[in-house]
């Protein structure tokens, strides 16, 4: 019973024994299971956790590989991504494996048979290996294997979940040589596409921010003003460019509206367009505004409305600061209206292709040239130049084009219709951005006109206008150049007519004019080659010889110049017999200047004219004796000039009931040797060396300096000389203007004397500074009357208020009946022109008696009273 009971203890004991046994097993087991799970559940958080924050890519993947890695046993997870260039693969999450195993996987080639991830990414299909130590796809990673004891190695591609792209791999490396189980399976599966979403969810994010910030750059770095409008017209952005086209702080243009500072009378036009973009339309278009400085801004405004979720919530603009570019459009226009109506031709020439084709022309062009634009855009300037072209001026144009220089010019250009034309010619090369030379601008203006007359000034100041001969200034030219460059003799002829003064003062200036043309003729008829006939002036002739080669053979020139007077000259019905004389010189006298042997022929034709009409005469230095006493004389005068030796003498002018009413002023020559010249002696030669001109300004000045004092002792008019010589000179009128101004004289206080000879010259540029002298208030008298060159028909043409009766036709009026008939002719003639009489030269009573008889207005003369100097003068009107 005992032994039973023992047994049923023992056996109770056992029992109870396996039951704790079994007891213990199982709560160690759940023990385990609950710490697996734990340790799941853990993994799992933190996975969830990873992927709900913005973790790195690379931590979010290896705490998908550490969730992977704690329900698989013995295993070892690694995720691998494409590169860029899609050929290779690399290891961007490694949870457990050391990094010298996640470095040699880096840039694993995308290819079957390298490993199982490559092959995996190569084929697009998983590749399960039981173990690796036998697969020749691991042969290369053996070392490496067997460093981390792995035996089998499970890869899965990885896909874009969206359009099936390859992402990369998701592998696990077992150290046992096996396969994964069914569960294993459906969990690496479920990990991958994990993976998957993962990766596709951080592109996403990575392209969501790049957009963002390309999105960003564009608002901030746009160089042109970006902003947004509230739909009420206020600001709710800005960027920076458009800060600094306000210059205004962005926080101070925060809810503004776009009217601040806006242009008012932009308003209406910016509210239009501010409408429109709110009901859905772009606009474009163009306001005014004035910035926080007050700077005047025009832009260029596109507005495009904001639509969220369907509706418009604002407005989106950017605005392009067109100031400058619109001044630069501004000035461009201005600059092509200004073109196009420029009266120069311009042309626009393409320097980039060859020949430098015309690309523009405007209207002055085809008016110079006569081409239209469709006829000459496209060719070359070249189609202007013809034969008479000047080939070194084509030359020198050429050349400056090649070396893209600028170039002035004057070329002859022939137009459309073939007609020549003198070109004036611009031609500036235009450079780039680049500063290359891009285009030739040429400004062309027509000169033909100016060219002529300047050629036609340039023959008359070296041609005279009545015979077309060279004149005194070609002479001296000429003999200058012929003495210089002749080693020979040169020999000078000088030529005068004897008896020409008689038949012009008979038959009138314009047969006069007809005799010397004729005589220039027949002259140059008989002139050699080479050699230079002159008109030296009156009816003299200078001929320069250089073809001769001794004396002997310049006689058989002068008989022929002498010859050439045997046939008489005709004039309408009647024939004129005239002869000369020649005065000859050569340059084998020693001289200082060659126009020395000008003055030696002409005292050699005054010896020939001594001699006898017809023949000619040899200088030599005995006849040269009055020369230099001329010479003497002319230097002297000139020294008087300078030193102010003149003294003005005035003469009284009376009235037929005696009266002064005017004086004359006569200039005396106070000479500190010789006492006072008379001026017969030195006028002449001041006429004919030009120091008249000097002198008769300086007479001028001193009336116009005596006047007042003149006036003030009841002396109403004072009458000056004016040499034909003033008349010549082109400061003559601006000469006497300048006196009457400084010395303000009034009207009629001035007479101008003049003579007939005048208008030997020139006579409309006579005629017309006559009229000059009237406009500044002169009265003009004609003096000498009847003694000089000219007809009674200048009567009709010169404004002469007065006409002075020279003293040779008073002399002896009363018993002299010539001289009494052409007096009285004249007093009459004058009154029926309208023009007061002056007698002069008046010494007697009965010529003054006969003077008042036939109503001479007035007289002066010696009976009355001599020229005085000033002050005896007024001391004579004091005892008037």
């Amino acid at each position: 019973m005992e032994h039973y009971s023992g047994g049923i203890i023992i056996g109770l004991a056992l029992v109870l024994f396996v039951a704790l046994f079994f007891a213990l097993f199982f709560w160690r087991r759940a023990r385990n299971q609950t710490k697996h799970l734990q340790a799941f559940i853990d993994a799992e958080y933190d996975t969830l956790s990873s992927l709900a924050q913005d973790h790195p890519l690379a931590d979010k993947l290896a705490d998908i590989c550490e969730l992977v890695e704690t329900q698989i046993p013995d295993c070892f997870a690694s995720v691998m991504m494409v590169n860029t260039q899609r050929t290779a693969l690399d290891a961007v999450a490694v949870k457990s494996l050391p990094p010298e195993f996640t470095k040699a996987l880096q840039n694993l080639p995308i290819a079957e048979g390298v490993g199982a991830c490559g092959t995996a990414a190569a084929l697009k299909q998983p590749v399960v290996v039981e173990d690796m130590l036998i697969d020749p796809r691991f042969e290369v990673f053996l070392a490496l294997i067997d460093q981390y004891k792995l035996r089998a190695a499970w890869s899965f591609p990885v896909f874009s979940p969206t359009d099936r792209r390859l992402l990369g791999t998701f592998a696990l490396y077992s150290t046992q040589a096996r396969i994964p189980d069914a569960e294993e399976a459906r969990l690496i599966e479920r990990s991958r596409d994990l993976i998957s979403l993962v990766i596709a969810q951080h592109q996403d994010r990575i392209d969501r921010l790049r957009s963002e910030q390309q999105t960003a750059s564009l608002f901030e770095h746009n160089p042109e003003a970006v902003f947004t409008l509230n739909l009420d017209g206020f600001f709710t952005s800005l960027n920076k460019a458009g800060e600094k086209l306000l210059e205004l702080p962005v926080e101070q243009v925060i809810g503004r509206h776009y009217e601040t500072n806006l242009v008012e009378e932009d308003h209406a036009l910016m509210r239009r367009h501010f409408e429109a973009a709110k009901e859905g339309e772009p606009q474009h278009y163009q306001v005014r505004i004035l910035n926080s400085r007050g700077v005047l801004k025009k832009l260029e405004l596109t507005n495009i409305p904001m639509i969220v979720d369907g509706k418009i919530t604002g407005v989106h603009g950017i605005a392009k600061d067109i100031t400058q570019q619109s001044e630069y459009e501004e000035r461009l226009q201005i600059f092509n209206r200004s073109v196009e109506a420029s009266t120069n031709g311009v042309v626009i020439s393409d320097a980039r292709r060859p020949g430098f084709p015309i690309i523009y022309i405007n209207p002055a062009f085809s008016d110079i040239s006569g081409y239209q634009p469709e006829e000459i855009i496209g060719r070359n300037c070249r189609i202007l130049q013809g034969a008479d072209t000047d080939p070194n001026t084509v030359r020198e144009i050429s050349a400056a084009l090649r070396e893209q220089r600028e170039i002035r010019c004057v070329i002859r250009n022939y137009r459309k219709d073939g007609k020549p034309f003198w070109n004036e010619l611009i031609i500036s090369p235009v450079r780039d951005v680049n500063h290359e030379v891009s285009h030739f601008v040429g400004l062309q203006n027509d000169i033909s006109e100016r060219v002529e007359r300047e050629a036609e000034l340039a023959y008359n100041a070296e041609h005279d206008v009545l015979t077309g001969l060279p004149n005194r200034t070609a002479l001296e030219r000429f003999l200058q150049r012929s003495v210089a460059n002749n080693s020979a003799r040169v020999y000078v002829l000088f030529i005068d007519l004897d008896g020409f003064k008689p038949v012009n003062d008979s038959l009138g200036h314009e047969c006069g004019d007809h005799i010397l043309v004729q005589t220039a003729k027949r002259l140059s008829s008989v002139m050699p080659k080479h050699d230079l006939l002159a008109r030296f002036g009156g009816d003299e002739f200078v001929a320069v010889i250089q073809s001769a080669q001794t004396d002997e053979s310049v006689i058989p020139i002068a008989r022929k110049i002498l010859e050439t007077f045997d046939a008489p000259f005709a004039y309408d019905d009647a024939e004129v017999s005239l002869s000369a004389a020649i005065g000859i010189a050569s340059s084998e006298i020693a001289v200082k200047n060659p126009n020395e042997l000008i003055q030696h022929a002409d005292v050699a034709m005054y010896e020939a004219k001594r001699r006898g009409s017809g023949t000619y005469q040899w200088f030599s230095p005995d006849l040269d004796l009055d020369t230099q006493q001329q010479i003497t004389l002319r230097a002297q005068l000139q020294e008087a000039i300078q030193k102010a030796q003149f003294e003005v003498f005035y003469q009284p002018i009376v009235s037929r009931s005696g009266g002064i009413v005017g004086v004359e002023a006569l200039v005396r020559w106070a000479h500190p040797e010789r006492g006072y010249i008379s001026p017969a002696d030195f006028i002449p030669l001041a006429e004919r060396t030009g120091q008249i001109v000097a002198i008769g300004n300086w007479v001028l000045e001193q009336a116009c300096k005596d006047l007042a004092t003149l006036r003030e002792s009841g002396v109403a008019q004072v009458s000056v000389n004016f040499s034909p010589m003033q008349f010549y000179r082109d400061d003559f009128i601006e000469t006497v203007a300048g006196l009457i101004k400084k010395y303000a004289i009034k009207p009629n206080q001035l007479v101008a004397e003049i003579t007939e000879n005048v208008l030997l010259r020139d006579s409309a540029g006579a005629l017309r500074m006559m009229a000059e002298l009237r406009e500044l208030g002169l009265e003009i008298a004609l003096d000498d009357f009847g003694t000089g060159f000219a007809s009674l028909s200048y009567l009709n043409v010169i404004p002469a208020q007065k006409l002075k009766i020279d003293r040779c036709f008073v002399q002896d009026i009363d018993s002299n009946s010539r001289n009494a008939a052409i007096t009285r002719g004249m007093l009459t003639m004058a009154a029926e022109l309208g023009i007061e009489v002056v007698g002069e030269g008046v010494e007697t009573e009965a010529e003054r008696d006969y003077l008042t008889r036939y109503a001479c207005d007035f007289m002066q003369g010696y009976l009355f009273c001599k020229p005085l100097p000033l002050s005896d003068l007024l001391t004579w009107l004091d005892h008037k």
